[in-house]
């Protein structure tokens, strides 16, 4: 079955999931797989599937940590803690869960900061 090739060494997770996809959606009938592999293309095709899983999910958006899904960061630390929201995709991260230090979030706050998902 003709298919797009991955063109670089850290895609195959993103191109096996679309190459699923297309097969799963052209069932029972040989899907037609054209689809870009580019680097830039990969990058978008990753952010999509996050967003997609992230919005799927059922945590509270406003009141829950995108990375832990948790009001309150793990750990045994204090009840309260910094929080950052991504200027793109406006969802809300604990500093602790992004290993930020007071330092860099302060500068994060004082610019544009997009989440791993947006960078």
């Amino acid at each position: 079955m003709p298919h797009p090739v991955q063109q670089d060494s850290n895609s195959c997770g993103v191109i096996v999931t679309m190459m699923a996809k297309t097969v799963m959606e052209a069932f029972p009938a040989l899907p037609l797989m054209s689809f870009g592999t580019s680097k830039k293309e990969m990058a978008d095709a990753r952010t999509k599937f996050a967003l997609g899983i992230l919005n799927g999910s059922v945590f509270d958006i406003d009141n829950h940590c995108a990375m832990c899904s948790a009001s309150k960061p793990p750990g045994s630390g204090p009840p309260t803690t910094d929080w950052i929201m991504c200027d793109t995709c406006q969802r809300w991260y604990h500093d602790l869960c992004l290993g930020m230090g007071k330092d860099q979030l302060l500068h994060a706050r004082a610019s544009k900061w997009d989440c791993v998902l947006c960078n």
